[in-house]
């Protein structure tokens, strides 16, 4: 039987990792948590900063790269947007709400630039939803529908998040062991964790795998 894979994540191996990141965790990157009023949300935009000063170390190494698939991106701004509009505080103007989105575009935005260069460093990838993801979403209808009370209700973004898990791992041949899939939704947390042969998930808002406990120096 194979070992059990452990859940940590060494920041001395060399070895390249793959972060596969939902929209939560993408847009919480770009959120001030001293702007929060609510506690739970504000532990949660800290637990999510906690882990992208670690990837972010990574990135700088060149020994991470950051995966989004492109409707999470979208997902992603839209969560700045209903912040802003729904006049929260975390955005009091329209300067501080422009700063967020071009932050957030920045980083998933090559320049002409940087494109022209002959040795370039791509950090952040989009996956764009094509034919073979949406197709292999089905084998994960199953639980998400039948077994919805024990996981929670999932949208289909998010079965496509998982089902670009298996597309990373089988087309363009990222190593399972390397591949991490990073939420902060509940119900794709469970439903992520049930199937065995998914790269390996992590929730930054559940203690256990808070930055602190997952980064090892081994």
């Amino acid at each position: 039987m194979m070992a059990k894979q452990k859940r940590k994540i060494s920041v001395l191996n060399d070895d390249k990792k793959y972060y596969l990141v939902d929209a939560n965790f993408l847009a919480n990157r770009h959120i001030s948590p001293n702007k929060v009023n609510d506690d739970g949300e504000k532990q949660r935009i800290k637990s999510a900063q906690e882990w992208w000063e670690q990837i972010k170390k990574q990135l700088d190494k060149d020994q991470a790269r950051v995966y989004v698939l492109d409707l999470c991106i979208a997902e992603a701004f839209k969560v700045l947007a209903k912040k802003y509009y729904n006049n929260e505080k975390i955005f009091s103007n329209a300067s501080s709400y422009s700063h967020a989105k071009s932050a957030l575009a920045n980083d998933l935005t090559l320049s002409s630039k940087d494109a022209k260069k002959s040795i370039r460093e791509i950090k952040y990838h989009d996956i764009q939803t094509n034919r073979d993801i949406i197709i292999s979403v089905d084998r994960f209808f199953e639980k998400s529908c039948k077994e919805c009370k024990q996981y929670g209700n999932t949208s289909i973004v998010d079965l496509l998040i998982l089902s670009t898990a298996k597309y990373l791992v089988d087309f363009y041949g990222l190593p399972k062991k390397d591949l991490y899939i990073i939420t902060q939704d509940g119900p794709l947390y469970k439903l992520a964790k049930s199937y065995t042969d998914l790269p390996m998930v992590f929730n930054p808002s559940v203690a256990k795998d808070a930055a602190s406990k997952i980064f090892v120096n081994t």
